[in-house]
C-alpha cells in the first residue's frame, strides 16, 4: 500500500524529471501526461492505487532514461524558447518623421 505522502512525491518527481527534456514538445507531452494520468487515478483506492503506484514508479524509471537521451541529442531551440533580442522588439512609428 502506497501513502499519500509516497503518491505526491512521485508526482512531484515525475514532474521535475519531465522537465528535463531539451526539446519543448516532448517536456510540455511528458508534463501533461503526468497531470493528466495523475487527475485520471485521483480516485483510486486498495489495490487498484498500488497499482498505479508500482506503475508510476516504471514510468519514472523509463522518463529518467528518455530525458538523458534527449540531453546527449540536443536539437535546436524550439520557437516557442527562443530568446527575443530587444532590437527586434523595436516598436518604429507609422508617423513620418520631422
Amino acid at each position: 500500500m502506497s501513502s499519500r505522502t509516497q503518491v505526491l512525491s512521485l508526482y512531484r518527481s515525475l514532474l521535475r524529471t519531465s522537465k528535463g527534456f531539451v526539446n519543448y514538445n516532448f517536456r510540455e507531452y511528458a508534463l501533461r501526461h503526468v497531470r493528466e494520468s495523475f487527475a485520471s487515478a485521483r480516485g483510486a483506492t486498495g489495490e487498484e492505487a498500488a497499482n498505479l503506484y508500482q506503475a508510476g514508479l516504471e514510468q519514472h524509471k523509463a522518463l529518467k532514461r528518455q530525458v538523458l537521451l534527449s540531453q546527449l541529442y540536443p536539437a535546436e531551440k524550439h520557437a516557442m524558447e527562443q530568446e527575443v533580442k530587444a532590437a527586434k522588439l523595436e516598436v518604429k512609428s507609422s508617423l513620418p518623421s520631422r
